[in-house]
């Protein structure tokens, strides 16, 4: 209704803004308060809990320290009052036993060290006319109620002054010597002959150390022990705390807590670094004198030494130093059945330290220092548990005190291994043609061999001195007395250990097993390898693996053949080899079927990358033995099992292209580097095979087994799939692919000259010499001799180079007595000109191997075996010094005074005309040779003249021949199945391959003078045969694979109607030119004649 007011009315809500709030928004919003109001609330709670703390912390501090006022005054008028004898017996007793009970109160570590140093010395006081009874044990004088009170107070005392000497980081004498002094007198009954109760003497004295050893007293006494500097050892407090904690430790002798009472002093006083060094020779006297080492070992060898086996490595290679030190004096002298513990704890502990950190595994004399030849030199072998990786920088021996090594090294010591093993306890008694021997337990023989694994794997630096040591080990009651000589000739009474060990082996199930495999033809299963129950036996094989390798080295084939001085019979022989084979062949063969890191079916730290390892090395040495003088059947060392060959070597070739193609791309990296340089690509070859040396058997199986045990395959299988290899190589290099390839270099050679012309012209292509070479000859008026080279010319210069530059006139090469060549060992030939001459002479030899030209040269084994990376050994050296290897075999098999012999560790040389001494090892001069170290003497003479002399000449001759020929192929073949390769069969001449195998130009086979030529070949004597063939081909022996794999074929060619002419050959081409002859008595005087006179062009 219009009012006649025309402004409209405000509206007013009383009420105020009405906000919208979400429900949950407020619902935190609450919980939120309630939150902080709940927080303030505990901040001022735990504030109230801080000041009552505070209050109370502040109150007990006032509290003792007024005690502590107290006990200076009271213990000063104390000190007043035993000088002048002014107290009864019951007043000093109370006196002091206000004085301990007010100490045990206020007593604080950091802050009352004097004091305690004080309350010792208060105790420790003698009365005036008091008998001589101590402070500390005249309270024990009154009755009875009153003495178990004082006990009670001494028994809270002991702890505090135990945790108090492991806490403190140093003490000096005058401060331990009282403190020591009153543990000391209350654990020796003697101290209370004041009471004059003997049963109540020892039962105190008791029940103190039963207090000690329940309050970790040997773990604060090793504390202490281990602060105090080795250089202060003289202090008596020393020998106090040593000789207290052999008393804690007999208390508890005959109790239930005898055992971990035993524990604890294995652990803590036994783990002691360099426990004997920190004794005077009193105080080690005495010690070692109340040793309980028996009950330790006994101990130890009943609870498997589980207690030990958690230790840190810092703690338990300390204790295996202190077992060796005070054990191995004492060897010798256990009861059998202590010396069969010793046998098992050193066996467990040697075992529980840490790979690696006693000592890395060095550059033995075996190792090359040259990164070419550490590739290819076959040594996959590792250490029974170590891994093939690269070692941990953080286990450097440097953080291990060469004292605790010192101690270490008795586990490896020659006296003490035979002590060992000549106290073990045998179980039988066998006989044999030189009568009856003990024999020891299986039990024993596993101990032993798990011993010697175990050590060969913390001292690899020492294997060859610790395997040395056990050649000639004999056991048997003889043994036992002469064992202290027993690293001489071996002539002693008893049964070898090598023998011992693989009779053990020979009687175990998994022997039985590989034996019946091999008898009925059958693979061997991964199973074996897999199943725990043949731990032991896998051990043993290790073991006599290891063994008889060491006893090869330094063995001469005539003591190999010889059943009196071969340790093992040569049947028995025979079948170890069989066994090594098929293992050998099952482990490389399923190498991606197995963890080669990996432990060995229950086995703890035998890996099966190192069984494989050893038991390859032992096919190895034996087929070597066997190449050179046969003992084995024939194909004995072909696969027991069969094998599809065609198949293996499809798989084969197509491994080796992929491996190849992917080395090819690796080489290929890197956009900077120079594609053609030999260097780069050699040092890109080097690592990669490095890097996959440990994958090729990985990646293809085949390749493993062609790599490591190539003789399990037939030798023509072989060379069929290394000319395969070559083929594929052609195929897949740029410039050498196509029907006509193209020249990559060319030559112009001097026949005087050949040599040297082509080491000027041909040198600098490396790799690419592989390639077609065209070779032009100038004759001696300096024109080009006329010819087109369609490969004929280069083989003749091949042949030519080869005949010039292995004249042993011309220095580089040196004949052995059997007029084998090897390398000049002189130090000129080691010059860098003279080097690349080697280099140069690997080149064309792997060009000859890479055409299958046959030469006309033969090597000596031992320089064949280096340049295939192997390592010689003493049975290589007849061929190049049988004086010296008889020298050195009559030094193995003296029976006198070797040191009557007037020899050192030297080798005489000769150096520009005049003698010269090299020393075998650091102050090898002033090292006399003995009948311990003989051995290692024998050893390092033999390795210096057959390894060191020619090492750095076949390395320059093996990476020129690397540079044609991949070092894997060369690894399918050993050093005589090499000669083979370089210069053909040492076979007869068959007359009918070499037949079915010649082709014929303007003749034909049904010629008269054809006729005639075969009718005088066959009447023709072996050598006869030779000559022809070696005037026809410059090489007088067969092809590995007949007269088929000659290139071009051999050819008869007629040479025209002239009868008077003699027949001539041109052996580029392997043509023979043959007049044609109607008479075959002409024929034969004609062929005979120039076969005889070894020319060819010239006799037109």
């Amino acid at each position: 209704m219009f009012d006649g007011n025309f402004k409209s009315k405000r509206t007013i809500n009383l009420g105020g803004n009405k906000q919208q709030i979400d429900k949950q928004k407020l619902l935190r919003q609450a919980q939120e308060e309630r939150r902080v109001r709940e927080a303030e609330r505990v901040r001022l709670k735990a504030a109230e809990h801080i000041q009552a703390w505070y209050r109370g912390r502040k109150v007990a501090i006032d509290v003792r320290q007024g005690l502590r006022t107290s006990w200076d005054q009271d213990t000063g008028s104390l000190y007043q009052s035993i000088q002048s004898s002014a107290q009864s017996i019951d007043q000093l007793s109370q006196s002091v036993e206000t004085a301990v009970k007010q100490f045990l109160i206020f007593f604080r570590p950091e802050c009352d060290h004097q004091r305690l140093v004080l309350l010792c010395n208060l105790l420790l006081l003698l009365p005036v006319g008091d008998a001589g009874a101590r402070l500390v044990i005249i309270p024990f004088q009154r009755a009875e109620d009153l003495r178990s009170e004082w006990v009670v107070r001494l028994r809270r005392l002991l702890p505090v002054l135990l945790r108090h000497l492991g806490s403190r980081l140093y003490w000096t004498e005058e401060e331990s010597a009282p403190t020591l002094s009153l543990l000391d007198t209350l654990t020796v009954s003697e101290s209370f002959q004041s009471v004059q109760n003997l049963a109540l003497a020892n039962s105190l004295s008791k029940g103190f150390l039963q207090t000690l050893s329940g309050s970790a007293a040997l773990a604060q006494l090793a504390l202490f022990l281990t602060r105090i500097p080795i250089e202060e050892k003289s202090r008596p407090s020393i020998a106090k705390a040593l000789l207290l904690s052999l008393r804690i430790c007999k208390a508890a002798d005959h109790t239930q807590e005898y055992s971990q009472v035993l524990d604890q002093f294995i652990t803590q006083i036994m783990a002691v670094p360099l426990l004997p060094n920190r004794m005077s020779i009193e105080t080690l006297t005495a010690f070692t004198s109340r040793l309980p080492l028996d009950a330790i070992l006994q101990h130890l060898s009943a609870t498997s030494c589980s207690t030990v086996a958690i230790l840190s490595q810092y703690r338990i290679t300390p204790l295996v130093a202190n077992v060796l030190a005070f054990g191995y004096q004492r060897v010798s002298k256990m009861s059998p059945t202590v010396s069969n513990a010793y046998l098992r704890v050193l066996t467990t502990l040697l075992g529980v330290i840490p790979q690696d950190s006693v000592e890395l595994p060095p550059k033995g004399p075996d190792a090359d220092d040259d990164e070419d030849m550490e590739d290819i030199e076959w040594r996959s072998e590792v250490l029974p548990g170590a891994s093939p990786t690269l070692p941990n920088p953080s286990a450097s021996t440097t953080k291990l005190d060469r004292r605790i090594t010192k101690w270490l090294s008795i586990a490896y010591d020659s006296h003490h291994l035979n002590d060992i093993l000549g106290s073990v306890e045998p179980s039988t008694t066998a006989l044999s043609s030189s009568g009856s021997h003990e024999i020891l337990s299986t039990e024993s023989v596993g101990e032993i061999t798990q011993l010697l694994l175990n050590l060969i794997t913390l001292f690899p630096s020492h294997k060859i001195g610790i395997l040395s040591s056990l050649m000639y080990f004999r056991f048997g009651s003889k043994a036992k007395q002469t064992s202290g000589s027993s690293s001489g000739g071996g002539k002693f009474f008893g049964i070898s250990i090598i023998k011992i060990f693989l009779d053990a082996f020979m009687s175990t199930t998994l022997y039985d097993q590989l034996v019946r495999s091999m008898r009925q033809d059958t693979p061997l299963s991964v199973q074996l390898v897999l199943d725990p129950g043949h731990e032991k036996a896998w051990s043993l094989l290790a073991f006599v693996s290891e063994l008889y390798c060491q006893i090869l080295v330094t063995m001469g084939d005539d003591e190999f053949h010889d059943e009196a001085r071969n340790p093992i019979s040569l049947p028995s022989v025979i079948t170890l080899a069989s066994v090594a084979r098929d293992v050998a062949f099952l482990l490389w063969w399923n190498d991606n079927a197995l963890n080669m890191d990996a432990n060995m079916g229950g086995s703890k730290n035998l890996r099966v990358g190192y069984l494989r390892d050893i038991v390859t090395k032992l096919t190895r040495q034996l087929h070597a033995r066997d190449s050179r003088k046969a003992f084995c059947p024939k194909d004995h060392w072909l696969l027991s099992m069969p094998l599809d060959m065609s198949a293996f070597k499809r798989a084969a070739i197509q491994d080796e292209q992929s491996l190849s193609h992917d080395q090819d791309l690796e080489e290929n990296e890197g956009e900077d580097a120079d594609m053609t340089s030999t260097d780069y690509v050699r040092t890109r070859r080097a690592i990669n095979r490095r890097q996959r040396s440990s994958l090729v058997a990985r990646l293809s199986p085949r390749l493993g087994v062609l790599n490591n045990i190539p003789f399990v395959i037939r030798f023509e299988d072989r060379v069929a799939i290394f000319r395969a290899f070559v083929e594929s190589d052609r195929q897949r290099t740029p410039w050498m692919s196509g029907f006509h390839p193209h020249a990559i270099g060319e030559a112009r050679v001097r026949r005087d000259n050949v040599f040297e012309d082509g080491y000027e012209q041909l040198n600098s292509l490396g790799p690419q010499l592989k390639g077609r070479i065209a070779i032009s000859f100038i004759d001696r008026y300096g024109i080009p001799e006329a010819g087109i080279d369609g490969g004929g010319v280069f083989k003749e210069f091949l042949t030519s180079l080869v005949h010039q530059a292995f004249d042993t006139n011309y220095g580089l090469f040196m004949n052995t007595t059997e007029q084998l060549l090897y390398p000049n060992p002189h130090r000129f030939a080691q010059e860098k000109t003279q080097l690349k001459h080697y280099e140069f002479l690997g080149r064309i030899l792997g060009k000859a191997l890479y055409e299958g030209i046959l030469i006309d040269a033969a090597f000596a084994g031992f320089f064949l075996a280096k340049c295939l990376g192997q390592v010689n050994y003493l049975d290589d050296l007849p061929s190049l010094d049988p004086e010296l290897y008889r020298g050195l075999m009559f030094l193995k098999n003296y029976d006198g005074n070797v040191e009557d012999l007037s020899l050192n560790f030297t080798v005489d040389d000769e150096e520009l005309g005049q003698p010269i001494s090299r020393e075998l090892i650091p102050n090898g001069s002033n090292i006399p040779v003995t009948r311990e170290n003989r051995i290692r003497y024998i050893y390092l003479t033999a390795h210096y003249r057959l390894n060191t002399q020619i090492d750095r000449q076949c390395k320059a001759f093996f990476r020129g021949l690397s540079d044609l020929i991949d070092a894997k192929w060369l690894w399918m073949f050993n050093q005589q199945e090499l000669q083979v390769m370089l210069g053909g069969a040492q076979t007869a001449i068959s007359l009918k391959d070499l037949e079915q195998n010649v082709v014929y130009s303007n003749f034909e086979r049904t010629d008269p003078t054809i006729e005639h030529f075969w009718s005088v070949v066959q009447e023709m004597d072996d050598e006869e045969r030779r000559l022809l063939v070696k005037f026809v081909t410059s090489c007088a022996r067969p092809p590995l694979l007949g007269f088929a794999e000659l290139n071009p074929k051999l050819c008869i060619r007629n040479a025209g109607q002239e009868e008077d002419r003699l027949p001539t050959s041109s052996t580029c081409m392997n043509l023979l030119k043959l007049p044609a002859f109607t008479s075959r008595q002409r024929l034969k005087e004609k062929l005979l004649y120039a076969i005889h006179s070894e020319a060819g062009f010239d006799l037109s």
